[in-house]
């Protein structure tokens, strides 16, 4: 009875070179009250002192330590070769630079227990550094523009996301999938190097019936771009390469022609003057 109600959740959390973030993410998910879980991190090759202090401050912990760098999807995918689970098992990929809820995991598990075409849970993700705002209450993507956008973002939190829904795609800062979909999906596509693994899994995911569910009594805190520079130019280079990669993948040869016209004279000029908004401010 006790593995029905409480199916046992693989946590994986992705580490390179921020020891001090990963760990406080670790405490907060020692600290959470759902009964059936194991932790693994995955060290992403850092020079940091990060697997020291690992294995010193969580003996209880699974560690892969990794000889190189294999990004986002490189780096969950090595963690599915290397735990042992179940197909009725599930894997929650999760940032390092978040802080999660008590209670955060059973809001993502019920899902699936309440509705059979769940493939994706996702949970509403506030701001660490405002925590009266939304990051991310779901996902739209236009395939006819060419664009990725979070639901809410930068909005003050309230009623209008404090309801379930489907959505259209599942942000790789927190997703729970079960591990037999997970593997029929064939996993993350390791061509994205960073950014759009999510959206290229959530794509594949629904098909037929499958559903995202946003489940928002799972809130989680996130300290956004911790690695890279909230605006940096990297990160937004990489963005757009990998937005190009996604939509190269999944769009029409028209939809494709719509995109680039979008990008032409909306997208990328728009794209350029906020990233000269944020430096400037």
């Amino acid at each position: 009875m006790e593995d029905n109600i409480y199916p046992k959740v693989h946590v994986v959390v992705l580490n390179w070179n921020n020891k001090e973030l990963t760990e406080q993410c670790l405490l907060s998910i020692q600290r959470i009250d759902y009964p059936n879980y194991e932790i693994l991190i995955v060290d992403n090759n850092s020079s940091d002192g990060s697997v020291e202090l690992f294995k010193n401050n969580f003996p209880d912990v699974k560690l892969l330590s990794l000889d190189k760098n294999l990004k986002y999807a490189g780096g969950n995918n090595a963690a599915i070769d290397y735990l042992s689970f179940n197909e009725d098992d599930f894997f929650l990929f999760l940032n390092n630079d978040t802080l999660v809820s008590r209670d955060f995991l059973h809001h993502l598990i019920n899902p699936f227990l309440n509705d059979s075409d769940c493939i994706i849970s996702v949970p509403k993700i506030l701001f660490s550094k405002d925590t009266n705002r939304v990051w991310y209450a779901g996902g739209v993507v236009s395939f006819w523009k060419g664009i990725i956008n979070h639901i809410g973002i930068r909005e003050f939190d309230g009623p209008r996301y404090s309801f379930p829904m489907e959505t259209m795609y599942a942000t790789g800062c927190c997703l729970c999938i079960k591990a037999s979909d997970f593997e029929k999906l064939n996993r993350f596509d390791n061509t994205f190097t960073m950014y759009c693994e999510d959206v290229d899994l959530s794509v594949r995911a629904k098909q037929g019936n499958n559903k995202i569910i946003y489940s928002p009594e799972s809130i989680i805190l996130h300290s956004v771009s911790q690695s890279l520079g909230d605006n940096s130019f990297e990160k937004i280079r990489m963005k757009l390469l990998n937005q190009i990669r996604l939509f190269w993948k999944h769009a029409s040869g028209i939809q494709l022609i719509t995109i680039t016209l979008y990008w032409i004279f909306f997208y990328l000029p728009g794209g350029f003057l906020k990233w000269i908004y944020f430096k400037l401010r």
